[in-house]
């Protein structure tokens, strides 16, 4: 009886799985089909990553080289994954890894389960870089001598529970940005932030969110503009939109939306960097959250951008 049961409860979550991929792509067919070409944003590919470790999963935070072949990217999990991605004619054909290790906190051991929601990630070079965390709210800087935490404002505790510093990133002149994906439980506090070592953190103001698009991945392309990453849940799937923005002194302008892409066109996209190819053209590569749910994949996605005007 047991026995008829589970495989009763197995057959029914495959139906409802099945039902909910068709409607899904029943979504995004109408979505295609009532929209006009207004995507600047050209797809290149999508590659599928798996790994058989436990560890895997969870891909945050994405940082590639000047040319798309090395990466660094961590989980929500706080663990970090270096390696190669292996290209044919631009589109990756594989992954293959060459380190990967257990994040450590500010007082040099791993970061326990309570504390290991990192986020956002950006390099800084030579094996330095900088991690956002989610809880506690935070943000840790690695470098060859050892992980130390960064000063936190007293705003920044408060800031919702698993809906803050998702997005992280990193200028030419070494300055960090960092955008908060929901707003602060006291709305005057603000959500986007800059840190330098000469200034700490200041406070740049609000982030521009628009139709309910959440921001989760930030970083400074090669042409000095800021890129973010946004997501949409939609009952059934996940959207993203890419928009770029101008950094100045009051806070970000502009907004150009890049990428709006249809529901479940791809998997629950959190990480993301932007570089140049061998043809010159900006591209954007993004990598999925998989939630460690057999439901998800771990997708990197490539997308030809275009430059500013």
């Amino acid at each position: 009886m047991r026995r008829r049961s589970l495989l009763r409860l197995i057959t029914l979550s495959a139906a409802l799985v099945v039902t909910l991929c068709a409607a899904a792509w029943a979504a995004s067919a109408v979505w295609k089909a009532t929209q006009t070409d207004s995507n600047s944003a050209r797809h290149i590919a999508s590659f599928r990553w798996s790994e058989e470790a436990d560890w895997f999963g969870g891909l945050s935070g994405l940082e590639l080289n000047s040319d798309g072949t090395r990466f660094v990217a961590i989980t929500d999990r706080s663990h970090i994954v270096e390696g190669t991605l292996v290209r044919k004619a631009g589109k990756i054909t594989s992954v293959r890894m060459l380190r990967e290790a257990r994040l450590l906190d500010a007082d040099g051991t791993p970061i326990k389960k309570g504390a290991e929601d990192s986020e956002g990630l950006a390099l800084a070079g030579d094996g330095h870089f900088y991690v956002s965390f989610e809880s506690p709210h935070r943000v840790l800087e690695y470098t060859p001598e050892g992980p130390r935490a960064l000063p936190s404002p007293e705003a920044f505790s408060t800031f919702r529970f698993n809906a803050s510093f998702e997005s992280l990133a990193r200028d030419a002149a070494g300055q960090l940005l960092m955008i908060s994906e929901a707003p602060s439980r006291q709305p005057q506090i603000a959500r986007v932030w800059t840190w330098s070592r000469d200034t700490g953190w200041h406070g740049l103001g609000a982030y521009p969110e628009q139709d309910g698009f959440l921001p989760v991945g930030a970083d400074f392309g090669p042409d000095g503009t800021l890129y973010v990453l946004e997501r949409k849940f939609v009952t059934i799937g996940f959207r993203s939109r890419l928009r770029r923005f101008a950094v100045t002194s009051t806070g970000l302008s502009g907004g150009d939306v890049l990428l709006n892409t249809p529901l479940a066109e791809h998997d629950n996209l959190e990480g993301l960097s932007i570089w140049r190819d061998d043809s010159g053209a900006l591209r954007a590569t993004m990598i999925s959250d998989d939630n460690f749910f057999w439901v998800q994949r771990t997708e990197i996605v490539e997308y030809r951008l275009p430059d500013p005007l």
